[in-house]
Formats: C-alpha cells, structure tokens, sequence
C-alpha cells in the first residue's frame, strides 16, 4: 500500500483551483444578521436565567428569615 500525497492547489480544466476565498466575496447574510428565531431565543433563555437567579434569591432570603425568626 503506498499513500500518494496530492498538492492543495490542482489544476483542473478551466484552471489552478484558489486556495483563498476572493477578498471581495461578502459574508453570509446569516452571520451579519441573525434571524428572528434566533433573536427571540437569546431572550427567552436570557429570561429563564434571570428568573432562575431570582427564584434562588428568593428562597435564600426567605430561608434566612425563617431560620432567624426560629433561633
């Protein structure tokens, strides 16, 4: 068994095939602009985390003033 190693660049018929994307090729427009989804998603999960953090403080200080009440 012998591997062969093969050139990045190959030439094909209408030419060297380029290695580089063209500096004036855009991005995607997904990457510029993300789409609604994705925009109500980040907020949604955002939400869940700050009524998490504030359900646990909550708690806490419900915690601390039931046991402070008792002692």
């Amino acid at each position: 068994m012998s591997l062969e190693t093969r050139p990045l660049e190959t030439e094909n018929k209408q030419g060297p095939v380029e290695a580089e994307p063209d500096e004036l090729s855009l991005p995607p427009r997904k990457a510029l602009h993300s789409t609604e989804r994705e925009r109500w998603l980040r907020i949604f999960y955002r939400t869940l985390l700050w009524l998490f953090i504030l359900l646990v403080v909550g708690l806490l200080v419900w915690g601390w003033r039931r046991v402070r009440g008792e002692i």
